[in-house]
């Protein structure tokens, strides 16, 4: 029973720690809030038919997915990094393993696409901040 009182000491001291001391904030407060960021938390980046062809077309899709890492980092990933699109036209061009230490195989620069359709997936990248 003694346990039992200290996890629950423990949870609602972590509990008050994490809601920054505002003790004014009732269950149904939190939950509402809760509620209200989880669909975004959790929802998918819908890529559009003209997006998708040019990425099919200069094989980005090989190593990349909108939502998921697979060999290099999710798009929703890089449009966190607050890259410019022009940051991510020149990335295409001359990758910079350094910006991502946490992949075992660095990307290879794609000096063949077009700098129409590098600056317009980048745009596409940018608008999933």
């Amino acid at each position: 029973m003694k346990k039992v009182s200290i996890v629950l000491s423990f949870a609602a001291l972590f509990i008050a720690a994490c809601s920054g001391g505002n003790t004014n904030t009732t269950s149904t407060e939190t939950q509402t809030t809760i509620d209200a960021t989880t669909p975004e938390a959790t929802a998918e980046v819908e890529v559009p038919a003209d997006i998708n062809a040019l990425l099919e077309k200069n094989t980005c899709l090989t190593c990349h997915n909108a939502n998921e890492k697979v060999v290099g980092p999710a798009y929703v990933e890089v449009a966190k990094r607050n890259y410019t699109p022009e940051q991510i036209v020149e990335l295409i061009y001359k990758p910079k393993p350094s910006n991502w230490p946490d992949y075992q195989t660095p990307m290879v620069g794609l000096p063949n696409v077009p700098k129409e359709e590098a600056l317009k997936i980048a745009n596409w990248i940018v608008s999933l901040k």
